[in-house]
C-alpha cells in the first residue's frame, strides 16, 4: 500500500485550492445564468436581434459551464482512477463513498430531471400553443380595430371641420369668432384643434378647458411628411396617448395651411392597449425561439444535475479524506513502530471516535515502548548468557573437533545430534548429512554389533555405560577402537539419550606391534648373528683345505660348501637387515627440498628398467619441508623398489606425485604403478614387519618407510590405482 509522501500532499492541497476557486466560480455562474434566465421570460419590447443574441450568449454559457463541472467530475474519477492503479492508501474507501454519494444523488436527481425537463417542455408548448396564439391574435385585431374605428371617425369629424375652417382663414376672423363657430364639434369628442400654416407656425388652436396642454412640435413633426389625409396615433410625453388626423387646406384656401384634430385617449385604454400589443409582440418573439430555449432550459437541468453529481463526489472524497487522514497517520505510525520507532505520537485533534481511536493508539504505544524497554533488558540478559553459552558451546566445539576421540552423541529417539571430525574419519561420514537422521541408517554390521551389545547390557541392568575394544573396517580398512558408551540424563533424570567415545588405537596398537617386532629383531640378530661368522669360516677354509682329497672331480664337495656359504650370506643379510630395523636412528629433520629428493631416487632406477616409464609431477607451490634428507631417500627407493618388483618385466609406468594443500598446510607424495596391485584385505599388511608377497622380500621394506614417516609426524596410506596398480600416498606436515 502506498503512502502520499510530503510533495504528493502539497500538491494536492494546491489542487484542491484550485478545486474549489472553480467551484465558487461555477456557482456563481450558475446563479448569474439563473438570473438572466428569469429576467429573460419576463415581457421584453427589445427586438429580435436583441433576443437571439442574448439567447445565444446564454446557451453557450451554459455550455461552457456544463463543460467546467463536467471537466471537474471527470477529473475526480480519473484522479479516483489513478489512485487505485498506484494501490494509494484509502482509495477504496474513497470509490465506496464517492459510488454511494453519487448513487444517492442520481437516484433522485434523473427522474426530477426528467419531469421538470417535461414539465418545461409541456409549459412552453402550452405556451406556444395555437389555442393561446389565436386567443392573443383575436384581442390583438379587437384593439386595432378599436382604434381603427376612432381614427376612421376623428377622420371624418375633422373632415366637417374643413369649411368653416378654410372659411375663417379666408374671412379673418378672430379667434373668438372661430371658437364659437366650431363649438358645436366639442359634442362630437374632440378634444384639440390646431391650424398650422405652410411654414409649420400655428395659427390658431382650440382645445377644451380640460385638456391639457400637448407638446404642438411633436405634434406637427409627426405630418410633417404626409401630402394627404392621415391619421394616426401619437404618444406625448407622460404617457398621455391620442389619435390625431391631419388634413390640408391648400385646394381651399391656396396657402399649404393644414388642420389637425386631436381626441386623447383614456390612460387605462391605453395601456391596456399597448399592453395588448406588446404581449403579442414579445409573444412571437419568443415564439421564434422555442427550441432554442428548450436546450437552454435542457442545459441548465443538466447543469444542476451536474452540479449535484459533482457536490456528491466532493462530499465522498470529502468524508475518505475525513476517514482517510486519520487511518494515514495511522498507518505511518505503524510504519515507524515497524522501523523501530516508538518515539512516535498522534495528535487526537478530533472528539469522535477517532481522536479516541487515536488516544487508544498513543497509549498502546506507551505500553509498547514500556514493553520495549523491559524487552530490551531481558534481551540484554539474555544476548550475555547466550554469548557465554555460544562459548562455551564454541569451545566444546574446538574440543571435540581437535580430541584425537571420535565423539557421537544421540538423542532420545536415536536421531545422532552431534559428530565430530574423528568420528567422521572412523564412520566414513560426514556430519552435515548425518545430523538429525536414525543412527541406523549409516552403521554397518560391526558398529551395530557395539551398539546391540551396549543395549543388551543396559536392559539387562549390569550397566548405563560400557567400555571395551573392538576391531571394525571402514570403507575396508581395518580400525583397532577402544569404544566408551553412556547414558546422558538431565537434572530430572530424565532419559536424554546416548553418548559414544571412540578412541583410535591402529596407530598405537601398530606402534606396540612395530616395537615388539624391533625387540624380536634385535634379539634374533643378536642370537643368531655370531655363529654365522664360523660357520662361514670353516666352510671357506673346507674349501681351500680339502678340495682334492675327495671324490675325483670334487664337484659335489664343491656345491654343498658354496650353498653353505651363500645360505650364510644370506643369513647375513638377514640380520643386517633386522639390525637396521631394530635400531634405526633417529630422525635429523632440516629445510629440504622433496622434488630433490625424489628427482635423485628416481636417477638411479630411469635408465636402468627401460620397459617401464618413470614420470615425477610436482605442484608449483611445493614449499620446502623439514625432513632426514637420508632417512627420506631410503623411502623414496623402497617405494620404487617395491613398485618396480610388482611391474616385473612388463612394461609400466611408475609416477610420482607431490601436491601442497596450503589451507590444510599438508604435503603429499603418492607413489602410483601400473602393476598387479595388492588385494584390499592385504593393503593394512604391508607395513607390518615380514609381511612380503616378494619369493625372496625380508618384509621390512615398506615397515621401515612406515617407521619412518611416524617419525616426521606423517601418514602413510594405500589404495587401488586406477585402472590397475597401486598408490602409495604419504602425508606430512608443511
Amino acid at each position: 500500500m502506498n503512502i502520499p509522501d510530503k510533495t504528493d500532499k502539497k500538491r494536492a492541497e494546491k489542487r484542491r485550492f484550485w478545486e474549489r476557486i472553480l467551484v465558487c466560480v461555477a456557482f456563481v455562474l450558475i446563479l448569474t445564468l439563473g438570473l438572466v434566465q428569469g429576467w429573460f421570460f419576463k415581457p421584453q419590447a427589445e427586438a429580435p436581434l436583441f433576443g437571439n443574441i442574448l439567447l445565444v450568449v446564454f446557451i453557450n454559457l451554459n455550455v461552457l459551464l456544463l463543460l467546467l463541472l463536467a471537466y471537474l467530475v471527470l477529473r475526480n474519477f480519473v484522479k479516483l482512477i489513478f489512485e487505485r492503479k498506484r494501490n494509494i492508501l484509502g482509495y477504496r474507501l474513497k470509490t465506496k463513498l464517492v459510488a454511494a454519494s453519487v448513487a444517492l444523488t442520481l437516484i433522485p436527481a434523473v427522474p426530477l430531471f426528467w419531469f421538470a425537463s417535461q414539465f418545461i417542455f409541456s409549459s412552453l408548448d402550452n405556451w406556444f400553443s395555437s389555442r393561446v396564439q389565436d386567443s392573443l391574435e383575436n384581442s390583438v385585431q379587437l384593439a386595432r380595430e378599436y382604434m381603427e374605428r376612432e381614427r376612421i371617425n376623428l377622420v371624418s369629424q375633422c373632415r366637417a371641420l374643413v369649411p368653416e375652417a378654410a372659411r375663417m382663414i379666408t374671412e379673418q376672423k378672430g379667434k373668438e369668432q372661430i371658437e364659437s363657430g366650431i363649438g358645436f364639434l366639442f359634442a362630437a369628442r374632440i378634444d384639440a384643434v390646431y391650424l398650422f400654416n405652410s411654414s409649420g407656425d400655428l395659427r390658431w388652436s382650440f382645445r377644451q378647458n380640460a385638456t391639457e396642454e400637448i407638446d404642438k412640435d411633436l405634434l406637427r413633426r409627426s405630418f410633417q411628411n404626409e401630402s394627404g389625409t392621415a391619421s394616426k396615433i401619437i404618444s406625448f410625453p407622460g404617457s398621455q396617448s391620442a389619435i390625431a388626423a391631419c388634413i390640408p387646406l391648400q385646394s381651399l384656401t391656396g396657402d399649404g395651411s393644414v388642420l389637425i384634430a386631436v381626441r386623447f385617449l383614456p390612460a387605462e385604454l391605453a395601456v391596456k392597449l399597448g399592453s395588448i400589443i406588446a404581449g403579442y409582440d414579445n409573444y412571437l418573439q419568443l415564439k421564434k425561439l422555442n427550441k432554442p430555449l428548450k436546450k437552454s432550459h435542457l442545459i441548465t437541468f443538466s447543469i444542476v444535475t451536474m452540479l449535484a453529481v459533482f457536490l456528491a463526489v466532493w462530499f465522498g472524497f470529502y468524508l475518505a479524506k475525513n476517514l482517510t487522514g486519520p487511518i494515514q497517520k495511522l498507518l505511518t505510525a505503524t510504519q515507524q513502530i515497524a522501523d523501530g520507532d516508538l518515539d512516535v505520537r498522534l495528535d487526537p485533534d478530533r472528539q469522535d471516535e477517532i481522536g479516541m481511536l487515536m488516544a487508544s493508539f498513543n497509549n498502546m504505544i506507551e505500553d509498547l515502548s514500556e514493553g520495549r524497554k523491559k524487552l530490551d533488558r531481558a534481551y540484554n540478559e539474555l544476548q550475555s548468557t547466550n554469548i557465554e553459552l555460544e562459548d562455551r558451546r564454541r569451545y566444546m566445539e574446538v574440543v571435540l573437533k581437535n580430541i584425537a576421540a571420535g565423539v557421537v552423541s544421540v538423542d532420545a529417539r536415536g536421531k545422532i545430534t552431534t559428530m565430530n571430525k574423528s568420528a567422521e574419519v572412523i564412520f566414513g561420514l560426514k556430519a552435515e548429512g548425518a545430523k538429525g537422521k536414525h543412527y541406523t541408517e549409516f552403521l554397518d554390521q560391526s558398529h551395530m554389533e557395539i551398539v546391540n551389545a551396549f543395549i543388551t547390557s543396559y536392559r539387562e541392568g549390569r550397566h548405563a555405560y560400557l567400555e571395551k575394544p573392538a576391531h571394525v573396517k571402514v570403507a575396508g580398512t581395518p580400525m583397532s577402537l577402544f569404544v566408551k558408551v553412556s547414558i546422558l540424563r538431565d537434572d530430572q533424570d530424565q532419559f536424554m539419550g546416548i553418548v559414544a567415545v571412540l578412541d583410535d588405537f591402529t596407530e598405537l596398537e601398530k606402534a606396540q606391534r612395530m616395537a615388539a617386532w624391533r625387540e624380536v629383531a634385535r634379539r634374533i640378530a643378536h642370537e643368531i648373528k655370531n655363529p654365522l661368522t664360523p660357520i662361514q669360516l670353516s666352510a671357506q677354509r673346507l674349501r681351500r683345505k680339502y678340495p682334492d682329497q675327495l671324490d675325483p672331480d670334487g664337484s659335489v664337495f664343491d656345491e654343498c660348501t658354496r650353498t653353505i656359504i651363500q645360505q650364510v650370506d644370506h643369513m647375513k643379510s638377514l640380520v643386517n637387515e633386522f639390525s637396521r630395523f631394530a635400531r634405526l636412528p633417529r630422525a635429523q629433520p632440516e629445510l629440504c627440498s622433496l622434488y630433490e629428493i625424489a628427482e635423485e631416487g628416481l636417477g638411479l632406477y630411469r635408465h636402468n628398467f627401460n620397459t617401464i616409464s618413470f614420470r615425477l609431477e610436482t605442484d608449483a607451490e611445493m614449499p620446502e619441508l623439514r625432513l632426514d634428507r637420508d632417512q627420506f631417500r631410503q623411502v623414496i627407493i623402497n617405494l620404487l623398489e617395491n613398485s618396480v618388483h610388482a611391474i616385473g618385466g612388463e612394461t609400466g609406468e611408475i609416477c610420482i606425485r607431490l601436491s601442497y594443500d596450503p589451507a590444510l598446510k599438508i604435503a603429499r607424495l603418492e607413489c602410483a604403478d601400473t602393476g598387479p596391485g595388492i588385494a584390499p584385505e592385504n593393503r593394512q599388511s604391508v607395513f607390518e614387519p615380514y609381511y612380503s608377497t616378494k619369493e625372496k622380500g625380508t618384509g621390512l621394506g615398506l615397515a621401515i618407510v612406515s617407521s619412518i614417516v611416524a617419525d616426521h609426524n606423517g601418514f602413510i596410506r594405500v589404495r587401488g590405482n586406477e585402472p590397475r596398480g597401486t598408490v602409495f600416498t604419504v602425508e606430512l606436515p608443511g
